[in-house]
């Protein structure tokens, strides 16, 4: 009822209930009266605490300008934005009268915190195997909030450089742009008896459609050379030996209402992601994929999260989807089973070919392990379903059944100072006997 009072403008209102208690029908009356005090007005915004970090950049975040009717929802949200920043270790809003009844002033105040990286670094994981990174970021540039990105990584089954910039507010309009630039080289021999080296390039740009639902375009150009095929290698693989080259539109909405974007503990967030390949190049396809999360807290530090997500793809003019553009299943994506362990299979030489329809859903809960918050250290238990299947190839050797597969396990997860470390343990309930299944998991150093 505050809300609803202070979006009119009336931040001094006073809501007081008034009880009439009938014990004989044991009923209660309640009546509020509402002192709603003068309409306030935003007189000013003061902003202190941000040593690099320009003014523009936090009140670009504020849903309230100066000479605005003062509203505590939109306040409330301004806050929730410039804490979404993730540029300040504290973010403090205050707000005192100004130099009249009916005038509010609205005080910001920010501690900065390190928005920039320079690290080198080692790790394991179970997909790329040992691999030491390079890695050059900054997220606040100049104090502008543009973000730079710039990495090397190099592992047993993966090499990869990339580079990526963004604009959040592109020639001073609420209008994100940016631009992609990868080269990786891929080691897939274990799951599909080949490597792959892909060069892509995207340009990109997002917008607010309405306040918590953002809309983003992007062209991608990408390279794709499939090559070093084992001769024994499935003749789904071989077939698709060579380079393709793609050129893709596409768009994606998101519905976001999580209280934060960095570990959530209410709300949800929905995401469509739409491309069409065609333009000129190899391949022709169209790509639909749907995700989406819900968070609630159950208890003080435990949080349930429910998620979903489904994909599918597939070719026109006379074009079928190939190996490269399929989706695959397994790994981090369903824990359980290894990378590319669930969908369609060649029997014969137990290649994993990729499917062009999946769907999955997880539950996880997060819990804190009575260890210092500083830390940043929480254990979770989960439960994971999904399955992949279609493909546009068919033989005797192929293996689809399309049926639903079960895990459930246990996993820590460490932010640590060096980069982020997972472990999973998990076990596959419900499985195919063609599955590749995984019991351990474990990923760590500064970028997976």
């Amino acid at each position: 009822m505050t809300d609803e009072v202070g979006k009119l403008g009336y931040a001094f209102a006073r809501i007081e209930p008034i009880q009439n208690i009938d014990r004989d029908n044991l009923t209660v009356d309640v009546t509020y009266r509402i002192d709603q005090g003068p309409r306030v007005y935003v007189e000013r915004i003061d902003i202190k605490g941000n040593v690099r970090t320009l003014d523009s950049v936090i009140r670009r975040e504020f849903r309230l300008a100066e000479g605005d009717p003062f509203n505590t929802v939109l306040l409330r949200r301004s806050i929730q934005r410039i804490r979404n920043l993730d540029f300040f270790e504290k973010v403090d809003v205050r707000t005192r009268q100004g130099s009249a009844p009916d005038r509010i002033v609205i005080e910001v105040d920010v501690a900065e915190k390190s928005t920039g990286s320079l690290s080198f670094g080692a790790g394991y994981s179970t997909a790329d195997g040992p691999l030491a990174d390079v890695r050059l970021s900054e997220d606040n540039l100049l104090g502008r909030g543009q973000a730079l990105l710039l990495s090397f990584t190099v592992a047993a089954r993966r090499q990869r450089i990339e580079f990526s910039f963004t604009e959040p507010y592109f020639l001073d309009r609420d209008l994100a742009a940016g631009i992609d630039l990868a080269h990786t080289q891929s080691d897939f021999q274990s799951e599909s008896s080949f490597d792959e080296t892909v060069t892509r390039g995207r340009l990109r740009a997002s917008y607010e459609l309405t306040e918590y639902l953002r809309h983003s375009v992007r062209y991608t150009i990408k390279n794709s050379d499939i090559h070093n095929v084992d001769p024994d290698a499935s003749e789904f693989i071989r077939d698709e030996q060579g380079e393709r080259l793609t050129s893709a539109i596409g768009q994606t909405f998101t519905y976001d209402r999580r209280d934060t974007r960095f570990l959530p503990s209410e709300g949800y967030v929905i995401r469509l992601d739409q491309d069409i390949a065609g333009l000129f190049g190899d391949n022709r396809y169209v790509r639909h994929e749907l995700k989406g999360d819900f968070y609630y807290s159950i208890a003080p530090d435990v949080v349930l999260n429910l998620g979903g997500a489904a994909g599918f793809v597939f070719g026109f003019a006379g074009e079928d989807v190939h190996l490269s553009d399929r989706f695959f299943l397994g790994g981090s994506s369903l824990r359980g089973f290894a990378a590319a362990g669930v969908g369609p299979r060649d029997t014969d030489t137990d290649d994993a070919l990729g499917g062009n329809l999946y769907y999955k859903g997880t539950v996880e809960v997060r819990f804190p392990l009575g260890l210092p918050k500083e830390l940043r250290m929480f254990g979770r238990a989960f439960v994971d379903a999904g399955t992949l299947t279609e493909i546009d190839v068919s033989g005797p050797q192929l293996e689809d059944s399309g049926s639903i597969r079960v895990s459930a396990g246990i996993g820590l997860s460490w932010l640590s100072p060096l980069g982020p470390l997972a472990i999973d343990l998990a076990q596959a309930l419900v499985k195919e006997d063609e599955d590749d299944t995984e019991t351990f998991r474990l990923s760590f150093g500064t970028r997976f």
